[in-house]
C-alpha cells in the first residue's frame, strides 16, 4: 500500500524512524498533539504493544479514521485489521484500504523463496544483532544501505512494522509466525531480495539475544526471535548494535553470537543517544573500546568513524 502523506497515532521510535528515513509526508499525530489539520491519505497506528485496555481504543480510533475515509496501515503486532469483521465491514463501506503489518502467514509467501536460497545466496549477507531493544539496529541497517549504496547495489531485510515504508525492500515481522518457520521466512526474504542482483543484503534483527523470552501478552518474544533471525538469515557477517559501552557486555555478546553463528562480529555501533553527556569523552571510550576488541566501534548518527567503517566493509565485502 502506496503512503504519501498520513497521521500517525503516537510518536515512539517509529515515528522517528518514519521522520528520518521513510518519504512520507508526517501531519501530525493523533494522541501525542501536533496535528495541525491538513489532508492525508492515511492513517498510521505506530504503537507496537498493547495493554488489554488500550486495544478498545485502537478499535475505535481506526474505525473514525475509516469513516473519514482514510487508508489505514496498522502497526498493532498481536492487533489485526483483518480479524475484526466491523473493521473489515467498515473498510468495505467506504471504499478505503488496510494493511495489517503482522501477518502470522507470511511464511507461505517466502516458502518458495526459501526452498530456492538453499541453491545459493550471490549477495553477501550482514546481519545486524543487538544488545536489547532500542540499541539502534534499524538505524544501523538503514544507514549501512545509505552508506554502502555509494559503492555497491545494497537491499534490506526489515523485520521492523515501517521497514516497508522506508524503503526496505522485504518486511517480515517474525514474532507472530509459527517459529518453526521463522528461519526460514526470514532467509527466503533474504532470497527475494538476492534475486534483484543485490552485491550485500542487510538483515535487521529484533530485541537481543538476551533479552526475556517470558514478557508474557506482549509479542515480543526476546531471544528466541533475536536468535531465529541469526539462524534464518546466515551471515557471512555480523555487526553488534549496542545501546551500552561496558566493554564486558559488549564482549559477552560477541562471543556468544560468533560461537553460535562460526561467522565473525566485524564492527559496533553504538547508539549514542544515551550518551551525549559525555561530551569528547565519549569518542575517546569508542576508541578504548575498538583498540580492546580490535574492530570498528562507531556511532552512524553522528557518523563518528562512519567513512572508516564503510571503507572497512568494501575492503571485506
Amino acid at each position: 500500500m502506496r503512503v504519501r502523506c498520513a497521521k500517525l497515532s503516537h510518536r515512539n521510535k517509529i515515528s522517528e524512524g518514519l521522520e528520518r528515513f521513510s518519504n512520507i509526508e508526517i501531519m501530525g499525530y493523533h494522541f501525542d498533539g501536533g496535528y495541525i489539520g491538513g489532508d492525508y491519505d492515511t492513517f498510521i497506528w505506530t504503537k507496537e504493544i498493547l495493554n488489554p485496555s488500550e486495544v478498545k481504543v485502537w478499535e475505535e480510533t481506526i474505525l473514525q479514521e475509516m469513516e473519514r475515509g482514510k487508508n489505514i496501515y496498522n502497526m498493532a503486532r498481536l492487533y489485526r485489521v483483518a480479524d475484526r469483521e466491523k473493521l473489515v465491514s467498515t473498510a468495505e463501506e467506504y471504499g478505503v484500504r488496510y494493511f495489517d503489518s503482522s501477518d502470522p502467514q507470511a511464511f507461505q509467501r517466502y516458502e518458495y523463496y526459501a526452498r530456492l536460497g538453499l541453491e545459493g545466496i550471490e549477495g553477501k549477507i550482514i546481519t545486524v544483532m543487538g544488545t536489547g531493544r532500542r540499541s539502534g539496529k534499524f538505524t544501523t541497517s538503514l544507514v549501512l544501505k545509505r552508506e554502502l549504496s555509494r559503492y555497491l547495489d545494497v537491499g534490506c531485510v526489515g523485520t521492523e512494522p515501517h521497514s516497508k515504508l522506508c524503503n526496505m525492500e522485504e518486511m517480515v515481522i517474525p514474532q507472530v509466525i509459527p517459529l518453526c518457520h521463522v528461519p526460514s521466512t526470514i532467509f527466503g526474504a533474504i532470497k527475494k531480495v538476492d534475486l534483484m542482483g543485490k552485491d550485500v543484503i542487510v538483515v535487521s534483527s529484533q530485541t537481543g539475544m538476551f533479552s526475556d523470552p517470558l514478557e508474557v501478552g506482549t509479542g515480543r518474544g526476546g531471544g528466541v526471535v533475536s536468535l531465529s533471525i541469526l539462524y534464518g538469515s546466515k551471515p557471512d557477517y555480523i555487526l553488534l548494535a549496542s545501546d551500552t559501552l561496558n566493554i564486558e557486555e559488549i564482549e559477552r555478546h560477541i562471543k556468544v553470537l560468533e560461537s553460535l553463528s562460526n561467522v565473525k562480529v566485524v564492527g559496533v555501533t553504538i547508539n549514542g543517544r544515551r550518551f551525549e553527556n559525555l561530551g569528547d569523552r565519549y569518542r575517546e571510550m569508542l576508541d578504548r573500546i575498538s583498540r580492546r576488541l580490535e574492530i570498528p566501534v562507531v556511532d552512524v548518527v553522528r557518523r563518528i568513524y562512519l567513512e572508516s567503517f564503510i571503507e572497512h566493509l568494501c575492503d571485506i565485502l
